[in-house]
């Protein structure tokens, strides 16, 4: 894509941003958790950092992550049946029984809004067989999503040496999570009803503990679309939390905390000064044609975007310059596509995109034609790159012979002038 397009991008999405209130007069929020980190969720940058990859104890923040893998290993309308672990797992608990059968979606809810971890550990059993193996796939997802300090000894989150995350992993967990409609639809429910079973003749009734989605709660807040309480004794206090607006999203996550008032009025704290100092600019869209790859005179690539690309602007540090003349690149990775076949849509190279000389991130790019490179042109491009190869040589070769060869001469007539002058005066 031309330099004069896609500064022409910047310049709109930059400008249209203007109405924001600006923020050179914020300062960071008085955060009370040991650990605590603000990240946007579409790049992951982190906006506030306390501790944010320091490793603490998580208490039932954990069970964010038991939810990523049964909502990716199980079926709602699966039956579970209860073993004789978890009806004697300790702290909160819904009173399964062992033989008892409930759905995967009945167990989420109870895992969720009632933080239950007789719910917990049914689920981690129904997928693993055990919570240790369960565990192990824990760490494993961890993992793939970029948790670097996180390590879980088992589902609910209940104290045990060893078993940590950080504040930073949380958020992370908790932007995986959020990528599922049904997690999202959940976390948003004040309460679920869990119809009796072969057992239990009663409904029992699973309640939200997350204030700021509580419409009657004096630590309501409008823009949150879910969270996770956590607690023990020895952990003290955790959560996370997901709040949108103006299609921004922010996910905060607290670990060792002092109480549930403190750290629900510093979210909404916290949350208010990440959306009025920072604002996430979405650059181009998936499919987004971003640049191209010239073959040859004749076969140029149209390269897009492999998924929506965004950046954030820290409302703060933009200079009116910034504002009114902001200076966009791309640099393609060093890669030579000459003899390369690959379908239209297959990501084929990388790029470093800068706004105002900062580097803001990089975006893999695909293809927009299918290309077949055939023997026969493999082998009359690697015949060209050679000759052209042989041809530098030879110029490069030729122009040393010349240089060095008029050195001589120089030389020589410089011997031939000596001798002259010294014929001259008899010397």
């Amino acid at each position: 894509m031309k330099k004069s397009f896609f500064l022409l991008i910047v310049f709109i999405l930059v400008c249209s941003n203007l109405y924001t209130v600006k923020a050179d007069t914020l300062t960071d929020p008085e955060i009370h958790s040991e650990g605590a980190v603000l990240i946007e969720a579409n790049t992951g940058n982190i906006l506030f950092n306390k501790n944010a990859k320091v490793p603490m104890a998580p208490a039932s923040t954990t069970k964010i992550m038991t939810a990523i893998l049964v909502l990716e290993n199980t079926k709602l309308t699966d039956k579970v049946l209860i073993g004789k672990n978890p009806p004697n797992v300790d702290g909160t608990a819904i009173g399964v029984k062992e033989g008892e059968e409930f759905t995967v979606e009945d167990l989420l809810y109870a895992l969720l809004l009632e933080s239950a971890n007789d719910a917990a550990e049914a689920l981690a059993e129904h997928i693993s067989g055990t919570n240790e193996n369960f565990a192990k796939l824990m760490n494993e997802k961890a993992k793939s999503i970029g948790c670097e300090n996180t390590n879980f000894k088992n589902p609910s989150g209940l104290y045990e040496e060893g078993h940590v995350t950080t504040a930073y992993d949380l958020a992370l967990m908790t932007r995986e999570a959020y990528k599922n409609p049904v997690f999202l639809k959940m976390e948003d429910e004040p309460f679920y009803k869990i119809p009796p079973t072969n057992i239990t003749s009663e409904t029992r009734w699973v309640n939200n503990k997350n204030s700021l989605i509580l419409k009657g709660s004096k630590f309501f807040y409008e823009k949150c679309v879910g969270g996770k309480t956590g607690y023990t004794t020895l952990s003290r206090h955790t959560y996370t939390a997901i709040a949108e607006k103006d299609n921004q999203k922010l996910i905060l996550a607290f670990l060792d905390a002092p109480d549930k008032n403190t750290y629900f009025a510093d979210s909404k704290n916290l949350f208010e000064y990440g959306f009025s100092r920072y604002k996430a600019v979405k650059l181009f869209s998936k499919g987004d044609k971003v640049s191209s790859y010239d073959i040859n005179k004749d076969v140029s690539i149209p390269l897009l975007a492999a998924s929506d690309f965004y950046y954030v602007e820290d409302l703060n540090s933009l200079g009116q310059n910034d504002l009114n003349d902001p200076v966009g690149n791309i640099h393609l990775e060093d890669k030579d596509l000459t003899n390369v076949s690959f379908n239209e849509g297959d990501t084929i190279i990388n790029s470093r995109i800068n706004i105002n000389e900062k580097n803001v991130g990089s975006l893999p790019l695909c293809s927009g034609i299918t290309r077949n490179v055939s023997h026969l042109t493999v082998a009359k491009n690697s015949i060209d790159k050679g000759l052209s190869k042989f041809k530098a040589s030879y110029v490069l070769t030729f122009t040393g012979i010349f240089l060095f060869g008029t050195t001589l001469i120089r030389r020589k007539f410089k011997q031939i002038k000596r001798r002259n002058k010294y014929k001259k005066f008899n010397i």
